[in-house]
């Protein structure tokens, strides 16, 4: 069994997706399974790009698994799924607009490995923003020690971890490292390139909770990353080796807003996991 399931939704943005493959199947790490979520009309799984670099990731030793998926419930109910599919004890989201630098993958479990936390994420930059530099909003707190749980609550001096995660703010970050520098960070939470321990991920009920949300909605993994702390911690890694394509995004309502942010189920769900911690 490969040692990491790559689970990738995806929904009409075929370019980016390219670009995402092309990122995977160039990693170091080989030993994976590929699955995808197709809800793009039509379906892109025939397209000649894709076809090569499915092609190329099982030449080089890896699996692709390929879901074509019409009916469209929202972004939680799609990692709801693909987790469902999964079988690896360590599970990689993957964004499809997301390229990963070819060392990415190997450093995210390793990282998971080493530390056995809930989750490690790398944070994309979107490098239309490399001159942007925004020293007010780079202040990172690293880890020194073993990750540890933590409770970051909303609204926290805490949350405010937050705005590491704007613009190209932690690219600008690992840029000030030695080279070959990796440190680990607390993080709020982090998205589109988060790798998990997946037995850790269904204890804390992984995304079964998404036909409570409307069906344009955000803070999916906002919510599980919060459960994950508080009993295992989280970090994200700089440098992160992760780059936006920046494509519009394709969770908003036709207002360009969401209906609705899962983190309003959290009082909930932190009574009803963490009372599972002690039993």
């Amino acid at each position: 069994m490969p040692d990491v399931d790559v689970l990738i939704p995806t929904i009409d943005r075929l370019s980016s997706l390219v670009m995402t493959l092309g990122g995977l199947a160039a990693q170091s790490w080989r030993d994976f399974r590929l699955v995808v979520a197709d809800q793009s009309e039509p379906p892109v799984d025939a397209d000649p790009a894709v076809l090569t670099l499915r092609r190329l990731i099982e030449a080089r030793g890896g699996e692709v698994e390929w879901h074509h998926r019409p009916v469209r419930h929202g972004i939680a109910e799609q990692r709801d799924f693909l987790l469902r599919r999964a079988r690896a004890d360590a599970v990689l989201y993957l964004d499809d607009d997301v390229y990963l630098e070819a060392w990415v993958l190997e450093t995210l479990l390793a990282t998971l490995r080493a530390e056995g936390c809930g989750f490690v994420g790398a944070f994309p930059a979107g490098l239309s923003h490399r001159d942007d530099i925004r020293p007010e909003q780079q202040a990172i707190d690293s880890w020194h020690g073993p990750v540890e749980p933590e409770a970051v609550e909303p609204d926290s001096p805490a949350w405010e971890r937050w705005q590491l995660h704007r613009a190209a703010n932690l690219f600008h970050v690992g840029r000030g490292l030695p080279a070959r520098k990796l440190r680990r960070y607390r993080v709020a939470w982090i998205a589109s390139c988060v790798l998990y321990d997946r037995r850790k991920l269904e204890a804390v009920g992984g995304f079964a909770f998404w036909n409570r949300l409307p069906r344009y909605h955000s803070g999916e993994e906002v919510l599980v990353q919060n459960l994950l702390m508080r009993r295992w911690g989280g970090c994200g890694i700089v440098p992160s080796g992760a780059y936006y394509s920046q494509a519009p995004t394709t969770v908003l309502n036709d207002r360009g807003t969401v209906d609705g942010h899962a983190l309003a189920l959290l009082p909930e769900m932190i009574e009803r996991y963490a009372a599972a911690a002690r039993a």
